[in-house]
C-alpha cells in the first residue's frame, strides 16, 4: 500500500493513495463493519485502523491486514463507497492536502558518507562502520511545502536519500531479520546548511532547522518495494539534474543500517532512518550549486514519489 497522511478539515487522517484517489482507511473499515452488521463499528475501526500513522504502525501486521480488507471493500465498490457521518470515504487526491507520511517521528537517524560514488567523487575512504547523526521532529517538512533558508546560512544544500520507516519496537535486530521490522520506505531530503556544519564541526545546528527533513509524499509498505538496494535516486533544482544515482551504491545497505542503529537505540514505530546521499552535492559543484530563495527542488526515489519544494528566505 501507498500510505499517506492527509488533511481536509480537522485533524490529519491516515489514507491510502490508489489510482488518483485517497481512501480514508479508518472510515472505510468503519463502513465495511457497519455494512456487515457489526456492532460498535466506529470504536472498533478507530482501534483496529487508527487514523494516525504512528498509532497505525504500532498495531503492526494486524492493522495492515485490516486496512487491506477495507481497501479491497472500497475497490469492490469501484471507489463509490459513500460517506460515514457526513465524511467522504474516498476523495480525489487533488482535493486533499498531503502531509509528511510520519508527521512527528520520535527519531530521525541519518547515515553519513554512505555512498561509494560520493566517496569516490571526494577521494575519500569509506568509514569502518556506519556514521550516524540525529535530526528532530521540528525539521519535518511535507513533500510540497516550502523549505526555509535560515538567515544564519549562505550555503544551503540538498541530499536526496532513501528513508526507511520502522514498523515495530525492536532492539538488537540481526541483519537477516531486519526487513521484519521495516514498515516501508519514503523519499527523503536531508537539507543541510553546509557552512554551519563546517563551522560547528558537527551536524546538530546545520541540519536541525525547521523544514530540514523533507519526507513523502507516500510511505510505501515494504511489499511495494522489491529491492530497496536497486532504486534510482534523483534530484533536480529548477529542472537541472544535480544528483542521479542508485541505492545499489550504498556502502552499508538497508539491513546493515537497521541492525546497526538497533544496537544503539531502541527503534520504535515511525522512526525514520535516512540512508545517506549519493554524489552531486551542492558543495561539490564548481561553482557550488547552493539553494537560493525561489529555487524549485525536486527529489525522487524510484517508485516512492517526487518531493517538490520551493526554497523561501526566513522572514
Amino acid at each position: 500500500m501507498k500510505l499517506v497522511m492527509f488533511q481536509t478539515v480537522g485533524d490529519p487522517r491516515l489514507g491510502c493513495l490508489i489510482e488518483g484517489w485517497i481512501v480514508d482507511l479508518t472510515l472505510a473499515y468503519e463502513a465495511m463493519l457497519h455494512e456487515g452488521g457489526r456492532p460498535k463499528a466506529r470504536a472498533r475501526a478507530a482501534l483496529m485502523v487508527p487514523p494516525d500513522m504512528i498509532d497505525f504502525l504500532e498495531s503492526e501486521d494486524e492493522a495492515l491486514v485490516v486496512a487491506a480488507d477495507a481497501l479491497a471493500w472500497v475497490m469492490g465498490k469501484n471507489f463509490a463507497a459513500g460517506t460515514v457521518r457526513g465524511f467522504d470515504i474516498v476523495l480525489p487526491a487533488s482535493d486533499v492536502r498531503l502531509l509528511a507520511p510520519v508527521v512527528r517521528p520520535r527519531k530521525i537517524i541519518c547515515a553519513a558518507q554512505n555512498y561509494w560514488d560520493a566517496l569516490k567523487e571526494r577521494g575519500a575512504q569509506p568509514p569502518a562502520e556506519p556514521k550516524i547523526f540525529s535530526k528532530f521532529a521540528n525539521s519535518v517538512c511535507a513533500w510540497d511545502a516550502d523549505v526555509i533558508r535560515p538567515r544564519m546560512t549562505t550555503e544551503l544544500g540538498y541530499e536526496a536519500e532513501l528513508a526507511i520507516v520502522i514498523g515495530r519496537r525492536c532492539k538488537y535486530v540481526p541483519e537477516n531479520r531486519a526487513y521484519e521490522v521495516i514498515a516501508g520506505y519514503m523519499t527523503y531530503n536531508d537539507i543541510t546548511a553546509g557552512d554551519l556544519t563546517k563551522r560547528d564541526g558537527q551536524n546538530t545546528r546545520g541540519k536541525g532547522f525547521d523544514t530540514f527533513s523533507v519526507m513523502g509524499p507516500i510511505l510505501a509498505t515494504r511489499d511495494e518495494v522489491a529491492d530497496p538496494q536497486a532504486l534510482r535516486v534523483r534530484l533536480a533544482v529548477n529542472s537541472r539534474v544535480l544528483q542521479d544515482s542508485s541505492t545499489s551504491h550504498l556502502v552499508f545497505d538497508v539491513p546493515k543500517l537497521v541492525a546497526f542503529c538497533s544496537e544503539v537505540f531502541t527503534l520504535e514505530p515511525g522512526d525514520v532512518i535516512a540512508t545517506g546521499s549519493p554524489r552531486g552535492l551542492a558543495k561539490d559543484y564548481d561553482p557550488p550549486a547552493f539553494l537560493e530563495p525561489g529555487d524549485l527542488m525536486e527529489t525522487e526515489i524510484e517508485g516512492l514519489g517526487v518531493c517538490r519544494n520551493r526554497i523561501v528566505l526566513e522572514t
